[in-house]
């Protein structure tokens, strides 16, 4: 019996079946599929994320922030 043959046989007998326990079993098909080809989570990305932003010396504070707003709008809008 080839591969096309069983999955005409499987459909007959599931027909007599509820909608429902119809509808359970292609779920169920459906999730086992899904977890054989979902891929694994990446390792180790907290880590990886970790300092990704990070400048070479401390944060500017409030203060030197505003100074280079102003001196980029100066520089912008004259």
């Amino acid at each position: 019996m080839n591969h096309e043959q069983d999955i005409q046989r499987i459909i007959e007998q599931i027909k007599i079946w509820p909608d429902q326990d119809r509808v359970a079993l292609a779920y169920r098909i459906l999730r086992d599929i899904r977890k054989q080809t979902r891929q694994p989570p990446p390792r180790n990305t907290a880590n990886r994320a970790l300092g990704i932003a990070a400048g070479e010396g401390p944060p500017p504070d409030d203060a030197t922030v505003r100074r280079w707003i102003e001196e980029h709008r100066m520089r912008k809008y004259g």
